[in-house]
């Protein structure tokens, strides 16, 4: 029986019995493509298999995670879609790799990380990215006047894989133990006589972790809704592997957009 991982979430037991013997030579790629978004969007959103190795969504992620296998959002007059496997703008298919010319004619969603995480089938693979944002706020001084001052603080976000496995004999690729941790303002030091939460920022961290089983070479969506601060974040997810003959041996260059 696997470990039970206690962060944000408790998770149940998943089972390894029954599957098939893990290649040492199967390499697995997982592909992420993650989006700001400025507000908590509305849209449709569903699940057509069984994502969660448990089965069913764990109930603390209720309101604040959704993964689904088909889903669309509205952004003006523009749409974003998961339909058919892929993940189209305007029922343009986004490229999953080759980012440089992507272009969303929206201010309500931003492409701000393109990660790849390349491991051998059981090995560990992450990926983390560190930005030191400008964040600015009031500061009082001593003659009651209020000061704007600005500080960097290491935002970013991490992703852990600790235990990626095929499933050959079902046709699925196991990604157990996918750890999420984001760094970003969670509150504000209180500034006496002022209600507005504009003091100095206080950096935070919220984790998820996902136990999940996949199709290879098919898009899913992860929407997670932060506890604390505005908007939101879109998830889009790949895995490729080359036992189920997915895995394409060249890749365009991973770039990391601020």
């Amino acid at each position: 029986m696997k470990r039970i991982v206690l962060l944000a979430a408790v998770f149940g037991l998943f089972s390894t019995a029954g599957m098939s013997v893990a290649d040492e030579n199967n390499q697995i790629r997982v592909q992420c493509q993650i989006f700001r978004l400025t507000d908590n969007p509305t849209g449709r959103m569903s699940i057509d298999e069984s994502i969660w190795t448990t089965e069913k969504t764990p109930r603390r992620f209720k309101n604040k995670v959704s993964v689904f296998s088909r889903g669309s959002f509205e952004f003006g007059e523009d749409k974003l879609e998961f339909s058919n496997g892929g993940c189209f703008w305007n029922e343009q298919e986004i490229p999953i790799t080759d980012v440089n010319n992507l272009k969303l004619q929206s201010d309500q969603i931003r492409l701000i990380f393109s990660p790849v995480i390349e491991m051998a089938e059981h090995s560990p693979g992450e990926f983390n990215i560190r930005s030191e944002q400008p964040v600015q706020y009031l500061e009082k001084r001593k003659d009651g006047l209020f000061e704007l001052k600005e500080v960097k603080l290491p935002m970013g976000l991490d992703i852990e894989i600790t235990e990626p496995e095929e499933e050959e004999n079902k046709g699925y690729i196991l990604l157990t133990d996918i750890v999420m941790t984001l760094r970003t303002v969670q509150t504000r030091k209180k500034i006496e006589g002022v209600n507005l939460s504009v003091g100095e920022p206080v950096l935070g961290e919220q984790k998820y972790v996902f136990f999940f089983r996949v199709r290879p070479g098919k898009d899913y969506g992860i929407l997670i809704r932060p506890e604390r601060g505005m908007g939101a974040l879109l998830i889009r997810l790949r895995a490729t592997s080359m036992a189920s003959g997915t895995y394409e041996k060249k890749q365009a260059e991973d770039k990391y957009k601020k």
